[in-house]
């Protein structure tokens, strides 16, 4: 008689599930869900602590450090890959590189951070300090990356 109790409960408690799946909005779900697995996970710990059975989890920790040590560089350059992917996707097409504009001493000067009458090496010198700080691969821009390379270029064609 309790186990056709049971099963009556299990059947009318899925019955109540698939009609709450249906019915609710599917961020309603998820968050639900993701609430409920972080219930489960921590009354699980907490039996284990209970009854003494906690050190299987810390020596499964201890054995998945050298697995996890192993394949995390793959895992993170596979997700490197995926995000450049899902970017290219939602952008449809390449980036378009910066038009670089036609350029006078003045200007590439002021860029520089130079006066007027600067050598060769002074050009070089600003140019490499500049691009210590300003270069795309450090966070800078690549617009400015580019204005500052443009303007060394322009200076030593001058300069000769």
């Amino acid at each position: 008689m309790i186990r056709l109790l049971i099963l009556i409960s299990i059947v009318l408690g899925a019955i109540y599930l698939v009609r709450w799946f249906l019915t609710t909005p599917a961020e309603t779900v998820a968050a639900n869900i993701r609430k409920s697995l972080w219930l489960f996970l921590g009354l699980g710990l907490i039996f284990l602590a209970v009854s003494g059975k906690l050190n299987i989890i810390f020596a499964f920790i201890g054995s998945a450090i050298p697995l996890i040590a192993r394949h995390l560089p793959n895992l993170l350059r596979v997700l490197g890959i995926v995000k450049t992917i899902k970017s290219a996707r939602e952008n449809n097409q390449p980036p378009a590189a910066p038009k670089v504009q036609s350029m006078n001493n003045k200007e590439a000067l002021d860029i520089l951070g130079l006066k007027s009458g600067a050598s060769k090496k002074d050009i070089t010198d600003a140019h490499k300090r500049l691009m210590q700080k300003n270069h795309p691969d450090k966070g800078g821009s690549e617009h400015l990356a580019t204005q500052i390379n443009h303007a060394k270029k322009t200076l030593l064609n001058n300069h000769e």
